[in-house]
């Protein structure tokens, strides 16, 4: 459970870091907030469809295959960890640079508010991405699904609990 709560917690505060960037560099923009929220759940959606054919990948490859996947699976999430905590540690403020520009530039006019779409769909779709790697290691790892979900669901609800304080 706390290995899944961790997971999910990194990866939508994540999340929350560039929508909350884009919406504070875009404050005052009409109809930011129907674009934003269409950002966020085509990026939801996106991770959904991730999910989906991981399931896919492992059922079709039962067996030795499924081992292998298994293994490479959580190879990959160990270096993906690892390479992306060095790599925002050293791009992290470019990134938000980059976010306020965007902001700027539809608070100005000079970009469409459809950037806003885009911008928040990717970030929401890498770390929702992230979010089922990561999870579908765990539990090939042994976790429970019922204690996965567990962390996640504890995580999630006091996220939304703060974001509407």
């Amino acid at each position: 459970m706390i290995a899944a709560a961790i997971i999910v917690l990194r990866e939508v505060f994540e999340a929350a870091l560039v929508i909350g960037i884009v919406l504070a560099a875009t404050r005052g923009v009409a109809r930011r907030g129907r674009f934003v929220a269409g950002g966020v759940a085509l990026g939801v959606v996106g991770a959904i469809v991730v999910a989906a054919f991981a399931d896919t990948i492992a059922v079709a490859l039962e067996g030795m295959g499924q081992e292998l996947f298994n293994a490479t699976v959580l190879a990959v999430a160990t270096v993906l960890l690892g390479w992306h905590n060095v790599w925002m540690k050293r791009h992290g403020a470019d990134i938000a640079r980059e976010l306020n520009a965007v902001g700027r530039g539809v608070a100005a006019g000079t970009a469409s508010l459809s950037m806003l779409l885009v911008v928040v769909g990717l970030a929401v779709l890498r770390e929702g991405s992230e979010v089922v790697l990561f999870l579908y290691g765990v539990a090939v790892g042994g976790t429970g699904v019922a204690s996965m979900l567990a962390g996640s669901v504890v995580i999630g609800a006091s996220a939304e609990r703060s974001r509407a304080a």
